[in-house]
C-alpha cells in the first residue's frame, strides 16, 4: 500500500478536523478519500480499526468494553452499517493475535463482542 502525505497550517488542520467530524469519519485521511469518491466500507472500517486501537491502548487494565464503546455514540452512529461490521470483524481478529493486550470477552445478550484490556504492550 502507498501512503500520501500532506502538510497543511494549523488553521486549515482544524477546519479539516471540523469537517471530519461533522462528516462523522474516523480521520482526516477517510475525508479526503471520501471527498474524492474512493472511500470504501473496507477502506472506512481500516480507519476505524486503527482509531480504535490507539484508543484501547490508552485504557486501563481490566477495562471492558465494545468496540463502539471506544468512540463518541455520535460519531458511531455516523459510520456506515458495513463499515462498523468490518471493522468489528478486523478488530476481532486483530485481538484474536493474543499480543496487543486485548482479551476477548464472551458476546453480550444483543450479540455484541466484548473484549477486555489486559496488559500494556
Amino acid at each position: 500500500m502507498k501512503t500520501i502525505k500532506t502538510v497543511v497550517d494549523d488553521d486549515t488542520y482544524t477546519m479539516l478536523a471540523r469537517k471530519r467530524r461533522a462528516a462523522g469519519l474516523p480521520s482526516i485521511s477517510a475525508l479526503f478519500l471520501k471527498k474524492s469518491g474512493v472511500l470504501t466500507n473496507k477502506g472506512e472500517a481500516r480507519e476505524i480499526v486503527a482509531k480504535a486501537i490507539k484508543s484501547s491502548a490508552k485504557q486501563d487494565i481490566g477495562f471492558r468494553y465494545r468496540l463502539c464503546d471506544l468512540f463518541p455514540a455520535e460519531q458511531w452512529e455516523k459510520f456506515t452499517v458495513g463499515a462498523r461490521l468490518s471493522a468489528g470483524r478486523q478488530f476481532h481478529a486483530y485481538a484474536a493475535e493474543a499480543r496487543h493486550g486485548i482479551g476477548i470477552l464472551p458476546k453480550t445478550s444483543a450479540n455484541h463482542q466484548m473484549y477486555e484490556k489486559r496488559s500494556r504492550v
